[in-house]
């Protein structure tokens, strides 16, 4: 019991570390908004864009080891693995629309404007929301 009263203690505690600055959140929508983007790009410059997407994510979680001591991935076990399922699923099909079912050149089209708008601030909310639920899970709730 005692344990296990430690480890609830932990998490308790871990939960309230839990807590990223809106710049981190928008980070991960604008990380989505250039790889929509990029999917508007001739050849390698969209090679190029997504894969600078990829090295700012290493970036943001070498300075997360940095500041925090830790780096939590959205794959862990538990509920608000959904939410990084449904960012990755939207994320790709947003991708997918734009450089197969979007008429060229999209980027002279508004609904690809207004998509990328909506990817970007739903992004930065599902980042918010996977916190949410990732600290509500730490706390003991929804277990």
């Amino acid at each position: 019991r005692a344990a296990m009263a430690e480890i609830r203690a932990t998490e308790q505690r871990l939960s309230a570390r839990m807590q990223w600055p809106f710049w981190r959140h928008l980070a991960a929508g604008l990380g989505i908004g250039v790889l929509i983007f990029s999917q508007t790009l001739e050849g390698g410059l969209s090679v190029f864009a997504s894969f600078g997407v990829v090295l700012f994510a290493l970036y943001l979680k070498n300075d997360d080891k940095k500041r925090h001591g830790m780096f939590v991935s959205g794959l862990i076990e538990g509920r608000a693995r959904w939410i990084t399922y449904a960012l990755i699923a939207l994320g790709l099909a947003a991708c997918l629309y734009v450089r197969i079912g979007m008429n060229e050149p999209q980027r002279e089209q508004p609904l690809f404007w207004v998509l990328l708008a909506a990817m970007i601030i739903a992004t930065t909310a599902l980042s918010f929301l996977w916190q949410r639920v990732y600290q509500r899970e730490l706390r003991g709730h929804g277990r």
